[in-house]
């Protein structure tokens, strides 16, 4: 049975982590592993962790944000498959089975991703439509466009593709996930399965929440996806992903307007013309 390491990254998320640990403790084999990324936390965090003695492995670091804590947890793993948990969520009981069995279907496969569902409301966090499209198939770059499939807390990844593909971009503190899976998915082995493995809690600290800076970031995120990919922009169509990014920046600037940041906000004008121009 392949070894699992379920990583976890948490930051002053004590009120939730307990719940949490012991979704994923009752599904682990004896071969895998659980390693706990405190990310500097500053609540009763260490002395929840220290409760659980050799159950789990706990790494500590100073605070830098969850994509920099996935990288440390990733240098430290010792199974031959990752999977991700966030410290608010909650693992459905039978998540690590589910996913195993992914692995004796499709041994060629680097990468699995799954649904999710919301906890207070049970909505599913891939939408219906799209879901359905990228049931059972390899997901494409196209596919990350035209939505957002890619859940790593959903996801069961060969340590060895990690490796790969590289580290998360510690300097993206909202959507490094989306960055990510646009390296990943351009490999071309990492497949969709429409089954929710996890439940999230959404709240007012969720990182999503930040709308300015996440919207800066999925601008460059697809500045960058469209240099380093020229097929797979080619594959979703030039002219959408100029439309979009143009409609970012746009709504960057007036942003940037509002709070007078009158050079940022006239830089991000000039990039929504020069995108729209070429139309």
């Amino acid at each position: 049975m392949a070894a699992i390491s379920v990583i976890v990254p948490t930051y002053e998320a004590g009120r939730y982590l307990r719940e949490s640990l012991d979704s994923v403790l009752a599904q682990l084999g004896p071969d895998d592993e659980l390693v706990v990324v405190d990310d500097g936390s500053t609540d009763d965090t260490p002395t929840l962790l220290a409760s659980y003695g050799a159950r789990l492995r706990v790494l500590r670091a100073s605070h830098a944000g969850y994509a920099a804590a996935r990288n440390r947890g990733l240098g430290a793993a010792r199974g031959e498959w990752v999977s991700f948990h966030d410290a608010d969520d909650v693992a459905l009981p039978d998540r690590l089975a589910f996913q195993r069995g992914l692995l004796a279907a499709h041994p060629d496969a680097e990468a699995f991703f799954c649904n999710g569902e919301r906890m207070d409301t049970g909505a599913p966090l891939v939408p219906l439509a799209l879901a359905q499209r990228c049931d059972g198939r390899v997901l494409t770059t196209a596919d990350v466009f035209d939505g957002f499939p890619i859940y790593f807390q959903a996801a069961l990844v060969r340590r060895a593709t990690f490796a790969a593909v590289g580290a998360f971009d510690p300097a993206l503190r909202i959507y490094a996930d989306m960055e990510y899976g646009y390296r990943l998915v351009a490999r071309g082995a990492t497949r969709f399965v429409d089954r929710s493995v996890f439940r999230y809690r959404w709240h007012g600290a969720n990182t999503t929440r930040d709308r300015l800076r996440g919207r800066e970031e999925i601008a460059s995120i697809l500045d960058g996806w469209r240099r380093r990919d020229p097929a797979g922009v080619r594959a979703v169509g030039e002219r959408r992903v100029r439309a979009r990014l143009a409609r970012h920046y746009y709504r960057i600037a007036r942003w940037r307007l509002r709070l007078a940041n009158v050079g940022q906000a006239g830089a991000a004008f000039r990039r929504a013309l020069a995108l729209w121009a070429t139309w």
